[in-house]
């Protein structure tokens, strides 16, 4: 009790109390100081050592020394009687006081106010966040000490064919480190590219953009194996974590969560603090249903015409094995869509598939960013924009690192009229997964649609680095040096691209439309056939003829009945397709007075567009346009004017950021607005791509007669012909 007395009397627990004060407000402030200017960790920590240091010392110096008028003497030399000990405690209650007051303000300022400002938090969902995280320069570095890449694990067994087990126990561990949000994760289609490389781990992680690889080995004899993992610091070489495991071959699920789990705990060491979570893996524990997904997994990192069906074959398999497998069933909607988008599977039946899988993943596992997406992208080829937006903005909130994911939001943003936040997240995606061409292409395209070929031609000379020898790549090049009317060079493009894969029926068929644009039928006829032998079955290469008779005028019964049954086999949109279907369809159903046979095949295709009053006419937007033609020219005007309107309504956003539409001047002329189709003249004349089908239809299609003789629309026309002249004359002189 002395002691206690004595301590108050020397103000020893006021010193403390104030001490603690301070601190805890100096170490706040320091905080906010050293973050905005980048300071190192170990500043904020030195701070907090000192601090922490100096306390004791402090508390000794109050109990051993006191102030007094003559300045800081020993207290055992202070006359008690002369004491001011009173005088400097009511001091520092007035400190005390005021350094509280301070305190309580800057926490209520932080909690109230600032957790409140829209500017101080994260917008208001994850898929704004993306968008806004990726639009900012500044992202990278800060992302990039909280960044790993897990490359393919070496096949140390002596069955090389085997390869796809350790691929797919890396890929596995991907999956699993993607779901910690604090953490970005190098896509695979990336990651993987590194496989066999001799290259310095600093160097890897350079390409990547991350700061830490995890590598590893795979060594199977019968039902045993050894796997050997390492973390390696990018920037030093150092080894943050390594483990090795030998197991039998039923335990190579435990491995993998062994493995992602250490690796978090290193990285939670190192770079994420304590915010990181344990992680749980959503995949199988049946040995054979993995192989299955495996098998897959190594199809659908390399598509195309070969690999997607024993993608899709393996998968099915996987889900038979084990129907509880959730991730195989979200791979499997993925591979529909994909068959669908390489021209190999209908529409319709791909839609219901990918559906049916989604679903199915989502019943077992609610969370599946993937089977989200997959579902979304569905809508969104199903032209359901609205549902679309909505599952994709769940699907990267749930996976924001699901590279996949992101794609399909993209493609989402871009279909929704919004091309700057499209591109942002695309930069995104290119930076998770710079060796992947997909996201290379879709931005080089959209860079393209808004006339900004300077940022275009940036994109495709990165992706020629990245996949010099891709077809992919030389087919975007040359649709990119067709939007900027350069036909020749992109003949001659598209050309070396079908030289690279003579089997995709799309890439002849374009060569044979750059010749449509340049006047040369005859050539492109023979492509046209060329699409024919690589796949009959695809759906550009089935059109053809449509592009052909159109541009020639010719063989109008045989055409009309052609896209008659195009449509009733309900055709894909690829590459305007089912468009040239459509026109050809009621333009001739007009011209042949066969207008009943036209309005059936509507209407068993678009049923939603003849109920009364007609409904989801955004979803429907190109049909909108020619079923109210064909209404309108049969003789039911009101209707026809009401579906033509609309079209015209809803194309005017994308009119306004993409550029005008040849249907939008089409509309407005098939209801008489002859004045608002000459203002929009000027608009579409800047319009390069599609070229040869703009040509085709504004000379050839009777909807733009009233348009014959204006001076603009006249000079429009001769200035095509003229381009299509030199053209002509330049790919004549690249022809060897």
């Amino acid at each position: 009790m002395q002691i206690l007395e004595e301590l108050q009397r020397r103000n020893v627990v006021r010193v403390a109390i104030g001490y603690i004060v301070s601190s805890w407000l100096l170490i706040q402030v320091a905080d906010i100081v050293l973050e905005n200017i980048g300071a190192p960790a170990w500043v904020m920590q030195t701070i907090f050592l000192v601090l922490s240091l100096g306390f004791p010392i402090v508390l000794f110096f109050s109990w051993a020394y006191e102030v007094t008028p003559e300045g800081i003497k020993r207290e055992s030399e202070v006359d008690r009687s002369q004491s001011i000990t009173h005088i400097t405690r009511r001091k520092l209650d007035k400190a005390i006081t005021a350094v509280l007051v301070i305190a309580l303000a800057y926490f209520a300022v932080d909690k109230y106010v600032l957790s409140e400002r829209p500017d101080a938090v994260a917008p208001q969902t994850v898929a704004e966040s993306v968008v806004q995280e990726a639009a900012a320069p500044a992202v990278v570095d800060e992302v990039i000490g909280k960044s790993i890449a897990v490359l393919p694990f070496v096949n140390m067994s002596d069955d090389k064919s085997s390869e796809y087990f350790s691929d797919g126990l890396a890929d596995t561990v991907l999956h699993m480190l993607a779901q910690i949000h604090e953490l970005r994760v190098a896509a695979r289609t990336s990651s993987f590219k590194f496989r066999d490389q001799a290259l310095d781990i600093s160097e890897i992680g350079s390409q990547l953009n991350v700061a830490s690889v995890l590598e590893g080995s795979v060594q199977r004899s019968g039902d045993t194996i050894r796997v050997t993992a390492q973390l390696i610091d990018v920037s030093n070489g150092y080894h943050l974590w390594s483990g090795n495991f030998d197991r039998e071959l039923k335990d190579v699920f435990a491995i993998q969560d062994e493995i992602a789990n250490e690796v978090v705990a290193a990285l939670k060491i190192s770079l994420l603090g304590e915010s990181g979570n344990r992680i749980v893996s959503d995949d199988t524990n049946n040995v054979d249903a993995y192989t299955e997904f495996l098998l897959a997994m190594q199809d659908l990192a390399a598509p195309h015409t070969e690999t997607l069906p024993t993608a899709l074959s393996h998968l099915k398999e996987a889900v038979r094995l084990d129907p509880q497998y959730a991730r195989a069933y979200s791979s499997l909607g993925r591979a529909y869509m994909e068959l669908h988008d390489y021209g190999l599977m209908g529409i319709v039946e791909a839609l219901a598939e990918a559906r049916s899988a989604a679903s199915r993943a989502l019943d077992i596992a609610p969370q599946s960013s993937e089977a989200l997406a997959v579902l979304g992208y569905a809508d969104l080829t199903d032209g359901k924009l609205q549902t679309a937006g909505q599952l994709l903005e769940r699907a990267i909130e749930t996976g924001p690192s699901d590279a996949v994911a992101l794609v399909y939001y993209a493609e989402y943003l871009r279909n929704d009229a919004r091309p700057e936040e499209a591109i942002a997240v695309y930069r995104k995606v290119i930076a998770m997964d710079p060796l992947n061409q997909s996201p290379y292409s879709s931005l080089a395209s959209l860079f393209s649609s808004l006339q900004r070929f300077a940022e275009a031609d940036a994109i495709i000379a990165r992706l020629k680095e990245i996949a010099p020898e891709s077809p992919n790549a030389r087919a975007f090049e040359a649709l990119i040096e067709g939007d900027k009317g350069n036909l020749a060079a992109a003949t001659r493009m598209m050309i070396d691209a079908y030289e690279l894969d003579p089997k995709d029926a799309d890439i002849p068929v374009m060569v044979g439309r750059f010749y449509l644009s340049l006047d040369m039928p005859a050539e492109a006829s023979r492509w046209f056939d060329r699409a024919v032998e690589a796949d009959a079955r695809n759906p550009i290469a089935r059109s053809a003829p449509l592009f052909l008779n159109y541009y020639l005028q010719q063989n109008e019964e045989e055409n009309f009945q052609l896209a008659r049954e195009l449509l009733e086999d309900n055709i894909d949109e690829r590459r305007s397709s089912r468009f040239m279907a459509l026109n050809v369809l009621v333009e001739l159903a007009g011209k042949l007075d066969r207008n009943d046979v036209a309005l059936e095949v509507l209407d068993n295709l678009y049923p939603n567009l003849f109920d009364d009053p007609p409904h989801d006419l955004e979803r429907e937007s190109a049909a909108t346009f020619f079923v109210g033609l064909a209404l309108k020219q049969s003789g039911d005007v009101e209707r026809g004017s009401f579906l033509l309107q609309s079209y015209i309504d809803e194309q005017s956003r994308d009119d306004d950021v993409y550029g005008v539409n040849r249907s939008s001047i089409g509309g407005r002329l098939a209801l008489g607005d002859v004045d608002g189709a000459r203002e929009r003249l000027p608009g579409f004349e800047r319009i390069r791509y599609y070229w040869e089908l703009n040509r085709m239809l504004l000379e050839r299609s009777h909807l733009y007669d009233p348009l014959r003789e204006e001076p603009a629309f006249v000079a429009m026309l001769e200035n095509y012909r003229a381009e299509a002249a030199e053209q002509r004359t330049l790919l004549q002189a690249m022809t060897p």
